[in-house]
């Protein structure tokens, strides 16, 4: 039996003209839309790791919330999965930043990025429209 490896991922989203967006980045191979995600280093906590991930990959900083919204498991080349779901408000979007060479940002409204994410990821954006305007 594989063993489970853990990962981070965040929701990252904005509010503008009082409609929520996310923001998605391209696979590393450039195809497909993702939200940021990676493995969780040894002894780093998952919040910190999704972080991490949203700063690397996407360019972003914000507001995490505490604990995570949600989890799912997947597996990919024989490994297993359990990726730990964290939302973050953003307020500061990078022009430049570690994987800006490598991948590409968009902000989309939830719908779109609804449709173009995994449907282990759907779920946690179906609410995320009322969570986000309650939070601001």
């Amino acid at each position: 039996m594989p063993q489970v490896r853990r990962q981070a991922a965040v929701i990252a989203y904005r509010i503008r003209k009082e409609r929520v967006e996310v923001a998605l980045v391209t696979r590393s191979s450039g195809k497909g839309w993702i939200v940021p995600k990676g493995s969780i280093d040894e002894g780093e906590r998952p919040r910190d790791a999704a972080i991490r991930e949203a700063e690397e990959e996407a360019g972003l900083r914000g507001v995490v919330a505490r604990k995570p919204v949600g989890r799912y498991r997947h597996g990919t080349g024989g490994w297993k999965y359990r990726v730990d779901v964290y939302l973050m408000r953003v307020t500061k979007v990078r022009e430049r930043w570690r994987e800006d060479k490598l991948r590409r940002r968009r902000w989309m409204e939830i719908d779109e990025a609804a449709a173009r994410l995994r449907s282990e990821l759907r779920p946690y954006l179906s609410g995320l429209e009322q969570a986000a305007l309650v939070d601001q």
